[in-house]
């Protein structure tokens, strides 16, 4: 026969049931939590891959919401340049009926009001802002993009770019596009600009320029606007390849933010079913080594057959 000290006894049992009470505690903190460790000590390899991981985590972030922001610009920019492109047509259709030879001078000065009336819905369309305020077609320029004299010229007053954003993984997208990239086109070599052509034309049709009759300032702008609607709609397009560009690098983004975070729950977050299951098992080992150490330590001998 061997005998167990009462001493022997009480530690054995008191150390097995803090034991268990330990893993029941941690196992409940891991489920509050939903991560395995509770500090980088409990696993210092799998801290540092969480952590990198958490970093990625927070740059992929700001880089999502950099490819937000310019997606929401070029969105505006294309639907500007829609209006653009139609207002454009608006005109053009307006001096083929001017250059008839069937018109009338009052008729055509009637027509020139029209235009007129379109030259300054263009250079409101030039002067759009963004959701910023800063001048959608102005570039990197904080004032209007285009300013208008007393006698309704336009002036570029932008600068020479537009923004750029950065994607992430070096990759960036221009957010716009300038004022003079949708209004500047040449014609037979000879630099021109939209608004400038369309002001003019109001102006002829209305029996304001000398040398030039209406009906043939009419004949001579449909080429010059022909020219400046595929300027415009050449800008549109490159708006919407840099809107497709957004997107699939958003996309990508998108998947790497996914591939992260598989990642991070295999590194470091709780299986919460099998961690409950696991507390399960430990408390009902628990509440029976609690059970078996009241009975025996309610009686007076302490003792094991061989």
């Amino acid at each position: 026969m061997t005998t167990v000290s009462t001493s022997g006894f009480y530690d054995s049992a008191t150390f097995n049931m803090n034991t268990l009470q330990k893993q029941v505690d941690k196992l409940q903190t891991e489920i509050a939590t939903g991560n395995q460790y509770a500090s980088a000590a409990d696993n210092p390899t799998a801290t540092a891959q969480m952590r990198s991981l958490q970093l990625q985590d927070a740059i992929g972030t700001a880089d999502t919401q950099n490819a937000n922001t310019a997606s929401t610009s070029l969105s505006l920019a294309d639907s500007t340049l829609s209006e653009v492109t139609s207002t454009i047509q608006q005109i053009q259709t307006l001096a083929q009926q001017a250059a008839s030879s069937t018109l009338t001078d009052t008729q055509r000065a009637s027509i020139g009001t029209q235009v007129g009336q379109l030259y300054t819905n263009l250079t409101n369309l030039a002067n759009t802002q963004d959701t910023n305020g800063n001048p959608l077609f102005g570039g990197n320029a904080s004032g209007p993009a285009y300013t208008l004299d007393a006698s309704g010229n336009a002036t570029y007053a932008g600068s020479a770019t537009a923004n750029t954003v950065s994607l992430g993984a070096g990759l960036s997208v221009t957010t716009g596009v300038t004022g003079p990239q949708v209004f500047n086109f040449s014609v037979g070599g000879t630099a021109t600009n939209l608004l400038s052509v369309v002001q003019n034309l109001a102006t002829s049709l209305q029996g304001g320029t000398a040398g030039t009759t209406p009906q043939a300032a009419a004949q001579a702008a449909l080429n010059q606007l022909s020219a400046g609607l595929t300027q415009a709609t050449t800008a549109q397009t490159l708006i919407g390849a840099r809107e497709n560009w957004v997107t699939t690098t958003t996309n990508v983004q998108s998947k790497l933010t996914t591939q992260r975070a598989t990642e991070e729950s295999n590194l470091g977050s709780t299986d919460i079913s099998s961690a409950v299951s696991q507390m399960q098992q430990t408390m009902v080992a628990l509440q029976a080594a609690q059970a078996s150490f009241v009975k025996v330590s309610g009686m007076s001998l302490f003792s094991m057959l061989q």
